[in-house]
């Protein structure tokens, strides 16, 4: 036993799973799969072959994420980690044949044949959402001038091995994904926002890349995701969902527009064609993920679960076809630190390729992984997974709430959001409950538009509902309660202590305490905002004060909960000073706050010192304040405090 409680040191735990080499960007060209992994502050390029029985291959002197296959040759284009150059490598011995600058930060290329590129560049200074740590994207140094209609994301084609960029003109659209026949014909996500805000109110449309010329496909009230056409050009499929998007499967004919929803598929994450009459797709179900094949008409050919993770863009679930029948992913699982592995696109049932990360299997080794179920007030059912030690309780409770709302907890082998504090809570002794409320991904359209218009109602009672099944069970010491939650998970929790004074401590990561402002101060406000909050403006009189009900900045006076708050300074989602008002709030309350700010970070901490630094405050947190029992709670600087 540890002096926390748990069978291992949850700092060390938690370095480790910091360093790990998690592998990512997996593609691949018949059997040749290639994929990239951190090593000593780069991302380095690897080849597999699927039908070979040796391991992966690094290619000495890569520092490059996004690796695409010129197709049939042997060749990679991929970009620079920088984001900033696309180059043609040779996959045999790692060298680069040719390098094209970007103005801007490349975030998609797509490559065919001949080495004809598609590429998709977010101008300088470009706003990024929370998935993509709310960052802008470097600009010249200098004054920052904003005007509407610029900072766009735009299509350019190239050629691997010929210099310069040919723009695709879209009239000033600005692209959040794309699909290319390698032709002529392109088939984008658009909107005429260029913020951030503007994913929300997204279209299909039909691009002609010689000329620019553009044709809407299909409007809709959600957000679009992966658009892919098929191999014959008569139609495409999209998927259509809520925000982070896990959703239903459109099929639009080319020719009229007209659009046919699949009902027989749900909490879909990608898809591809595999010829003009099937398609693979893989997704989220429950608290595991979902693949399969399914014909050009929805009929689902075969469809598999797991309780695992398969990593792809955004984290979200993704399969790459690598042979007749097989695909390539990165598995994650509660028994399986992640990996690329090769199985079934029909079937499953994936062997890791890789053991990058097998030395971290023994953090796992003495606790309980479950999951519970529990009946809201309305009758709904919720699920959650609990990570704990062994043995019969009742442990020290620690609600992790996860960011979206749509989103969720997956199983897989360390839950990753929150600074990936989940396992290394458990190993502190914890029983670490991660629920899924109403509004979460994994159960179905209906479960993730429930939080529309009740944010922080009943998704909310959800999740302490679960903390109560806990203590009830004699899993959790109803004396012993914290809540700590990262950007909507943030929301949750600031919202949770103004509710209820249960919990001994709360930990605040990039939050949002007021709706009211979120409007004009988030990268995200005009969009997010009007998908979530059911109709209610900010601009009148009735939606501020149903808004400033919601937020917990106004009923900061009651909280008596000690409350952590840890905020990135960089952060365009939840802005910096949206934490510092609620950290004034909290002082003039009279509560134990503390806010810590990390320099240069955003959505998310990336900087692995200030990882551990954060780590040390949250274990010091709620050891200090009677949650978790230690012999000494980590020393950690006393820092600036906003």
């Amino acid at each position: 036993m540890s002096r926390w409680g748990g069978t291992a040191d949850p700092r060390a735990a938690h370095a480790a799973l910091t360093a790990a080499r998690v592998p990512s960007d997996v593609t691949a060209d018949g059997s040749l799969i290639a994929f990239t992994v951190p090593s000593d502050g780069g991302m380095v390029l690897h080849v597999l072959d699927a039908d070979g029985t040796g391991g992966a291959r690094p290619l000495p002197g890569t520092d490059h994420v996004m690796p695409r296959w010129i197709p049939g040759t042997g060749r990679l284009v991929a970009v620079t980690s920088d984001l900033g150059w696309i180059e043609e490598i040779d996959a045999a011995t790692g060298a680069i044949a040719w390098s094209q600058a970007v103005d801007g930060a490349v975030e998609e290329v797509i490559a065919a044949a001949g080495g004809a590129l598609l590429v998709r560049v977010a101008d300088p200074g470009s706003d990024r959402d929370g998935m993509h740590l709310g960052l802008r994207v470097p600009a010249p140094d200098g004054p920052y001038v904003d005007s509407p209609g610029t900072r766009l994301r735009r299509l350019f084609l190239a050629q691997a091995g010929r210099e310069g960029l040919q723009p695709v003109p879209l009239g000033g659209l600005t692209v959040w994904e794309a699909d290319w026949d390698g032709a002529a014909t392109a088939l984008a996500v658009v909107s005429a926002d260029p913020s951030p805000s503007g994913y929300y109110a997204p279209r299909l449309v039909k691009v002609d890349v010689r000329d620019g010329s553009v044709r809407t496909l299909l409007t809709t009230p959600w957000q679009l995701a992966r658009p892919r056409l098929s191999p014959d050009g008569s139609c495409a499929v999209v998927v259509e969902g809520l925000s982070i998007v896990s959703g239903r499967v459109l099929r639009v004919d080319l020719a009229s527009g007209g659009a046919t929803c699949w009902e027989s598929l749900d909490d879909v994450t990608d898809l591809g064609w595999l010829d003009a009459g099937r398609l693979w797709f893989a997704g989220w179900a429950g608290t595991g993920v979902q693949g399969g094949l399914v014909k050009a008409d929805g009929t689902v050919v075969s469809r598999w679960t797991a309780p695992a993770a398969l990593g792809g863009r955004d984290g979200q679930p993704s399969l790459v076809p690598c042979g007749p029948g097989r695909a390539v992913t990165v598995w994650d699982a509660p028994d399986s630190p992640p990996e690329v592995a090769v199985g079934s696109l029909g079937s499953g049932g994936f062997v890791p390729r890789t053991d990058f990360n097998a030395g971290l299997a023994r953090l796992a080794e003495g606790l309980v992984r479950e999951v519970h179920r529990w009946e809201a007030d309305d009758g709904r059912v919720i699920e959650g997974l609990v990570l704990r030690p062994v043995g019969p309780g009742p442990f020290p409770l620690v609600v992790l709430a996860h960011g979206g709302p749509t989103w969720l907890w997956a199983q897989s082998f360390a839950p990753g959001e929150s600074n990936l504090m989940a396992l290394p809570l458990a190993l502190a002794g914890a029983a670490v409950l991660l629920p899924n409320p109403r509004g979460s991904s994994g159960r179905g359209q209906e479960h993730a538009r429930a939080v529309i218009g009740d944010f922080g109602g009943a998704d909310l009672a959800d999740l302490l509902a679960g903390a109560d099944l806990l203590i009830c069970a004699g899993i959790a010491d109803p004396d012993r309660q914290a809540i700590a939650g990262l950007s909507y998970g943030g929301y949750l929790t600031a919202r949770a202590i103004t509710r209820t004074g249960r919990f001994q401590a709360a930990v605040v990561m990039s939050g949002v305490p007021d709706w009211v402002s979120f409007r004009t101060t988030s990268a995200i406000g005009g969009g997010y905002d009007v998908v979530y909050h059911g109709g209610a403006d900010p601009a009148t009189l009735d939606g501020r004060e149903f808004l400033a009900d919601r937020s917990p900045l106004y009923a900061a006076d009651s909280v008596t909960t000690p409350t952590l708050i840890l905020h990135g300074a960089e952060d365009r989602v939840t802005t910096l000073g949206e934490a510092e008002r609620l950290y004034k709030a909290l002082v003039r309350a009279g509560t134990t706050v503390e806010m810590v700010t990390y320099p240069h970070e955003g959505h998310e901490l990336t900087d692995p010192a200030n990882c551990a630094d954060a780590r040390d405050r949250i274990l010091g947190w709620l050891t200090g304040h009677g949650v978790l029992t230690s012999s000494a709670a980590p020393t950690v600087p006393a820092g600036d405090r906003a």
